[in-house]
């Protein structure tokens, strides 16, 4: 079957390759259908007009007539679908305006004629439609941009206080108090076993919570005024108003301290109240041994509570150990100047005197005696008896560091407030070896 026949659209002239332009007068050729000698470009392979392989019809209808500008085509495919390329031919670039050396054409008018205008031509896109058809524009990229940074912005801000929060909340100076106040309030309510849950792990081992209740009475009383009265690394001592029924109001003082559990740090309570009553009973039933034992162990729980390493001083004076001695007595009194305990006055009088004695004849101190003199001459109400004793026991400690006129000072003073016979007997002695004469 006969290949279609290239033609000339301007000359008719015939051309056996398929050339662009005619190689007689320079126009366009064109690959003519040979079913309805449609015009088509050279790279076609089927006819714009009817579609059908070009090659594969054989013989060439004659050629369309030839129309004015400006009347309408019958040439013009009845489908307006545009048919692609068989894929594999290489369609050639349509030549660019004035390539040929042909003049541009007018207004309204193809190049080469009327006739000679390719049928893709006809099919060029569409002109854009006015701004006032066109479709509704989306959203500014921009905007969203801008949103989804607010948005982010907004989380992080978010996170941010979350961990401010969490942070504020964990501080010592905010979480304690809290905590005291929920150990209050069960306590109040007698849930023994809420309160119970925030001992520390040494008070749970060395109180059950049975002993806890027994230790408790059925008074009514109420909690007012929380708030911090001291605070160092690790310890927190907190003051409340405490009314009981039947009592005039007093303040009180709760002490929680951290402690290093496998979940983390967590703020407890140290108590050991109910095992410094066993201290107190085994001192009073003269078990020093048994007392220094439970007092370790209460210090140990509690190493602020200044009662429990006054009762670790006694024993240790008792156990004739002067080096022990001096350490926790000099502890106690430092952590009862700080830390309020059950401590009377004449229990830390006490603790000065054991101070004193151990200085003075155990340490051979004597100066550090005498400071331990002057606290004890200190405190209030202290009656003639006892000024009598430290007066006489600190000119002692003067001779021993030879200062015999403020040891000849106390031993006068001691001649006015001794009523012993014994007392008297020492200060005669005194005075002879300080070389005064005797009392008239």
């Amino acid at each position: 079957m006969a290949e279609a026949q290239i033609l000339c659209t301007k000359c008719g002239a015939a051309s056996a390759e398929p050339r662009l332009e005619c190689a007689k007068c320079g126009g366009r050729n064109s690959r003519v259908c040979g079913g309805c000698g449609n015009q088509n470009s050279i790279a076609k392979n089927f006819c714009d007009k009817c579609g059908r392989s070009i090659a594969a019809l054989g013989a060439i209808a004659p050629p369309p007539k030839t129309q004015l500008p400006g009347t309408p085509s019958a040439d013009i495919p009845a489908t307006e679908i545009r048919r692609l390329p068989t894929p594999g031919a290489a369609a050639s670039p349509p030549p660019a305006p004035g390539a040929s050396g042909a003049p541009l054409p007018a207004a309204g008018q193809s190049r080469g004629g009327p006739s000679a205008v390719p049928l893709d031509d006809l099919w060029s896109a569409p002109p854009p439609p006015p701004p006032s058809e066109a479709a509704p524009r989306p959203r500014s990229a921009s905007w969203r941009g801008a949103l989804n940074a607010l948005a982010a912005l907004a989380g992080v801000a978010a996170a941010a206080y979350a961990i401010w929060f969490w942070r504020e909340n964990r501080k010592p100076e905010i979480l304690v108090p809290k905590l005291a106040a929920q150990y209050l309030e069960a306590l109040r309510t007698r849930d023994y076993a809420r309160a119970y849950e925030m001992f520390s792990e040494a008070a749970r081992k060395n109180c059950t919570e049975a002993e806890f209740r027994a230790s408790r009475d059925d008074t009514d009383w109420s909690w007012s005024g929380l708030s911090i009265a001291y605070q160092e690394p690790g310890a927190i001592l907190l003051a409340y108003d405490l009314k009981a029924a039947g009592a005039a109001p007093r303040q009180d003082h709760l002490l929680f301290t951290l402690e290093a559990t496998p979940d983390g740090n967590r703020w407890t309570r140290p108590y050991n109240w109910t095992l410094m009553r066993q201290v107190e009973e085994s001192f009073d039933k003269g078990d020093a041994d048994k007392g220094l034992i439970l007092a370790q162990t209460a210090a140990t729980i509690n190493p602020r509570d200044p009662m429990a390493w006054g009762y670790l001083c006694e024993a240790a004076y008792y156990r004739k150990s002067p080096v022990d001695a001096e350490l926790r007595c000099l502890k106690a009194l430092e952590l009862a100047r700080t830390y309020p305990s059950n401590l009377t006055l004449k229990s830390l009088y006490h603790l000065h005197a054991i101070l004193a004695d151990t200085y003075q004849h155990a340490l051979l101190k004597p100066d550090r005696a005498l400071e331990q003199y002057a606290e004890m001459l200190s405190f209030p109400g202290i009656s003639p008896a006892d000024q009598c004793t430290i007066l006489l026991a600190r000119s002692q400690a003067y001779v021993d560091i030879s200062r015999p006129g403020e040891a000849l000072a106390d031993v006068n003073r001691g001649a006015q407030l001794c009523a012993d016979p014994q007392d008297q007997a020492f200060i005669q002695k005194m005075r002879a070896s300080l070389g005064a004469p005797d009392a008239q």
